[in-house]
């Protein structure tokens, strides 16, 4: 009996170390490496010029923005004018690529959606998302807000 114990006591161990080993998320540590990451509350402003009235046109959405490696981005929020929407990104120091799976091929969605190249400012608790392509009628801009968890 004293011999089974023995050997039983070997592999209670291993087990017991392989339960308590820790997953550390890589999100966790998104303050550390300067990229936005994290959960993201603010307002998305879009301006619309009118080339013939040469009016302006403001539409102004209160949205949330979750930008993980592990599973892409998500918007949600308002969704009465910017599409709630999910997919992949990739980013580097100054631009951000989004790759919106919920975004139509076919033809030309009535909300806007987070899709595309974009240039972004962030300083580790406020981050502002322009498109990177500069038009003289359109103009999007998302201001947010890192949350604390």
């Amino acid at each position: 009996m004293k011999s089974k114990i023995i050997y039983l006591l070997p592999l209670l161990l291993v087990l017991i170390a392989g339960c308590t080993k820790k997953y550390n998320d890589p999100d966790k540590w998104a303050n550390d490496s300067g990229y936005p990451l994290g959960m993201f509350t603010g307002t998305f402003v879009r301006i619309h010029k009118n080339p013939v009235t040469l009016k302006y046109d403001t539409v102004t959405a209160a949205l949330k923005l979750v930008l993980s490696t592990n599973t892409g981005f998500a918007v949600s929020g308002d969704t009465t004018m910017h599409a709630g929407s999910y997919g992949s990104f990739k980013e580097d120091i100054t631009n951000i690529w989004f790759i919106d799976v919920t975004s139509p091929v076919n033809y030309t969605p009535k909300k806007t959606h987070l899709s595309g190249t974009y240039t972004y400012t962030y300083n580790r608790s406020y981050l502002m998302i322009e498109n990177a392509v500069r038009s003289d009628t359109l103009s999007c801009v998302y201001h947010l807000t890192k949350m604390k968890y």
